[in-house]
């Protein structure tokens, strides 16, 4: 068992010592037994990635395993835990993890979560009519949400916006696990999910950061 958990561990550090352009599925290999979409699932199940998340984090955690180690093997066990961290925090959020695909194997490999790179795509999604994203009811739907939780005066009073996005989130999740198993892939339709999925998590985000009398920020 010991033997296992030191090869995960050396696996880990090896993969954070890389360069740039890491795939972030590839630490998890018993979620993504395939390095990831589209040969793995998009849909994702979220107990067993954290499980999976914990015991990575367990055996590179620098509270865990410092003390015995030299000063540049322990700088080493920080920038592990840390892509660790960063790498779960992607594959565990819808929009994040469709946006790291796109990075990864979209031909042009655009970074979706950078304003610039998103506010050029919505541009050319908007002027093709062919594509399924309606940019302005999308921006209807974020204000209606942001009106909504303006005027919530209790916790009670988002569960109808909640189930709402729920939903939106849900939807959106299925139609990219949709399109990643079609060929050829349909990257304009995947970004345009993307898109939906970036606004519906800014959405669920001021759902959750919600508090009486405090002014509601959703980005759009």
């Amino acid at each position: 068992m010991f033997s296992s958990q030191r090869h995960i561990s050396r696996a880990a550090r090896r993969w954070a010592s890389t360069g740039t352009g890491k795939n972030y599925f590839q630490l998890f290999p018993k979620s993504f037994p395939n390095q990831g979409p589209p040969k793995d699932l998009f849909l994702v199940n979220a107990r067993t990635l954290r499980k999976e998340f914990r015991a990575l984090q367990s055996q590179n955690h620098p509270d865990i395993i410092m003390g015995s180690l030299s000063f540049s093997e322990n700088k080493g066990i920080d920038e592990t835990s840390s892509s660790i961290n960063r790498a779960y925090s992607v594959v565990k959020n819808p929009y994040m993890r469709a946006a790291h695909i796109i990075e990864l194997l979209h031909p042009e490999h655009f970074d979706i979560t950078t304003d610039e790179t998103s506010k050029q795509l919505i541009s050319k999604l908007k002027s093709n009519s062919a594509q399924s994203l309606n940019y302005e009811e999308l921006l209807m739907t974020v204000l209606e949400a942001h009106e909504a939780l303006e005027m919530a005066n209790r916790e009670l009073d988002l569960d109808v916006v909640q189930t709402e996005n729920d939903e939106r989130i849900d939807e959106c999740e299925k139609e990219i696990a949709k399109l990643l198993g079609s060929q050829p892939i349909d990257w304009d339709k995947i970004i345009a999910e993307a898109i939906k999925l970036k606004y519906w998590a800014n959405i669920a985000n001021g759902i959750k950061e919600w508090e009486q009398g405090k002014p509601v920020l959703l980005t759009h």
